[in-house]
């Protein structure tokens, strides 16, 4: 039975990237509704930017369930490939925006949204990361969601926009300073070895370029995660870090066809952590 949500149960949810593994946001909106949390502020990196916008429109969740389950399908994915004109990537991603319009609308802005809703994004240019507050809707989900060497990069204005992981994958701190409830973050990476405090508070001493962001990035965003997790270890500032256990074959681009094991484990982690979320509101 899902409870009605209450004001003061009020939350922040930051939903980070992962490809495949980032369906197992799914799982976790459907624990925190059915335990009568109701999500005030959203924001997104790549997969859970995708995610966090449908959820923002109103989009229910059992509705983004199903259209995840209908995906697992590789004869409906391949409808979404098309092959990119350019050397900038492998795919277009004309198909998928097109897809994608079938539940936002072309002229739906970010601003606009029922709930609060921010994603990130790199600029190629600089190297730096862009948060997206305001805009084109669908203009931001392919920008997010732009894998370097899989999709060509997103222009938006004076920005050549790459998906935001390549900087910060769980992006807490785009919402931390403007947003007055506790904030779950979900983590769906696979877990890695975590530096020594000590080294995650010393201050890096220059910005990669973005070649190095770009090459890096190609090398696999798990492995890359080793390169820059003093950077990327903002999931830590949350009140609370959810990190589902998704089957360890599942990545960026492949288990898919494991959709309902993936929104389970999403689910279980959320369910474990409950009482935990319940405690910052006694």
């Amino acid at each position: 039975m899902i409870q009605s949500p209450l004001p003061e149960k009020r939350i922040g949810l930051v939903l980070g990237g992962g490809g495949a593994r980032g369906l197992a946001h799914i799982g976790v909106i459907k624990v925190l509704e059915e335990s009568g949390f109701q999500v005030s502020l959203l924001a997104g990196c790549s997969m859970g930017g995708l995610i966090a916008s449908l959820y923002a429109t109103g989009m229910p969740v059992n509705e983004i369930e199903r259209v995840a389950r209908r995906l697992s399908n590789i004869r409906e994915w391949l409808k979404l490939v098309d092959r990119a004109p350019s050397r900038k990537g492998l795919l277009a991603g004309k198909k998928i925006r097109h897809y994608l319009s079938r539940f936002i609308a072309p002229g739906d802005r970010i601003e606009q949204t029922r709930i609060p809703l921010v994603m990130n994004a790199v600029d190629l240019n600089t190297g730096s990361e862009i948060e997206l507050r305001e805009g084109n809707l669908l203009d931001a989900i392919m920008a997010t969601t732009a894998v370097p060497g899989f999709f060509s990069p997103v222009e938006i204005g004076p920005f050549r926009l790459v998906d935001g992981g390549i900087l910060d994958d769980v992006p807490v701190k785009c919402i931390k300073s403007i947003c007055p409830y506790p904030i779950v973050a979900v983590d769906v990476h696979k877990k890695i070895q975590e530096p020594a405090i000590s080294d995650r508070l010393k201050p890096r001493t220059h910005s990669p370029s973005p070649s190095t962001l770009y090459a890096g990035f190609l090398q696999g965003r798990d492995d890359y995660d080793h390169h820059l997790y003093s950077d990327k270890f903002g999931s830590a500032s949350a009140c609370l870090l959810i990190r589902p256990a998704i089957p360890s074959d599942v990545s960026l681009f492949f288990g898919f066809q494991k959709v309902k094991e993936i929104i389970q484990a999403g689910e279980v982690a959320m369910r474990e952590r409950l009482p935990d979320l319940h405690s910052l509101f006694s």
